[in-house]
C-alpha cells in the first residue's frame, strides 16, 4: 500500500473537481479538511440553499476507504438559529453556521446495498482513478435522485413533512429540516408557507429525541419576534 490520507485526498479532488463543476459542484475550501472534501453549489429553486457532496477518506484495516454523503445546507438559516434564545434550539451537534444550518443528510449507502455505493477500499493512489468513478456513479445515480427530490423550496415544504429517513416505528419526521425550511421560508418571504409548516409541525407531536414540544414552542415565538409577517401569519392560521 502507498500514500496517505491527504494523497488520497488531494487526488481524488483532482478527479473529481472537473466532473463535479459540470454538476454545479465546487470545492468548498472552507469547509474541507485533509480528510473531508466537501463540494458545493447553490440550489437555483431554493434561494439561500446549498447542495452538497462530502468526500470522506480514512485509513481502516490496511486500506484508505472512501465513503460519500450528500447533504443541504442553509448558512443563512444557520446564522439566524445562531441568534436565537437557547431554550429555542434543539440538541446540536456542532456550532459552526454550518453545523447549524444542515438541512438534510444522506450517506451513499442508504440507497443501495452495501457493496457498490457503501464505500471502496483503496490499497494504493493508483486506484483513486476506480475510485472516482465509483463514486460519480453515485452521485449520477441514486444520491442524485435524492438532492432532485429536495431541489426546489416547494420540495424542502414537502420534504420536512415526511418520517425521517431509515427510522424504524418512528413517524416523527427530521426535526433540522422542518426548522431550517421554516426559516428558509421565512427569509425568502413564503411566509403563509413558513407559518403552515410550523403549524403542522407543533400539531403533530412528533418529536425525535433531538428536540421537544417546549424547545419548538419556544422556536416559533422567537421567529415570531425575528420576523413580523411570521408571526401575523402565525396568528391568521391559528
Amino acid at each position: 500500500m502507498s500514500g496517505n490520507i491527504h494523497q488520497y485526498r488531494t487526488a481524488l479532488e483532482a478527479e473529481l473537481a472537473p466532473k463535479l463543476a459540470e454538476r454545479g459542484l465546487l470545492v468548498a475550501p472552507h469547509w474541507s479538511d485533509d480528510e473531508v472534501l466537501m463540494f458545493a453549489g447553490q440550489v437555483d429553486a431554493a434561494p439561500g440553499v446549498a447542495a452538497s457532496v462530502y468526500v470522506i477518506v480514512e485509513y481502516i484495516k490496511g486500506a484508505h476507504r472512501l465513503y460519500g454523503s450528500a447533504s443541504l445546507i442553509s448558512i443563512d438559516a444557520g446564522k439566524v438559529i445562531r441568534g436565537l434564545p437557547r431554550a429555542a434550539r434543539m440538541a446540536e451537534w456542532g456550532e459552526t453556521d454550518l453545523d447549524l444550518g444542515l438541512m438534510d443528510l444522506t450517506i451513499f449507502s442508504d440507497h443501495i446495498d452495501p457493496g457498490e455505493y457503501d464505500l471502496y477500499a483503496m490499497y494504493d493512489v493508483a486506484e483513486v482513478v476506480d475510485a472516482a468513478r465509483w463514486f460519480m456513479r453515485c452521485v449520477d445515480g441514486p444520491v442524485g435522485d435524492w438532492l432532485s427530490q429536495r431541489d426546489s423550496l416547494t420540495k424542502l415544504l414537502a420534504q420536512a413533512r415526511r418520517p425521517r429517513e431509515n427510522a424504524v416505528n418512528d413517524q416523527s419526521p427530521r426535526a433540522q429540516l422542518v426548522r431550517t425550511t421554516v426559516i428558509v421560508s421565512a427569509l425568502n418571504e413564503r411566509l403563509a408557507d413558513a407559518a403552515g409548516l410550523m403549524g403542522w409541525y407543533l400539531q403533530t407531536g412528533l418529536f425525535s429525541e433531538v428536540d421537544s414540544y417546549e424547545q419548538a414552542t419556544a422556536f416559533d415565538a422567537a421567529l415570531r419576534e425575528r420576523f413580523p409577517g411570521y408571526a401575523q401569519a402565525r396568528t391568521l392560521m391559528s
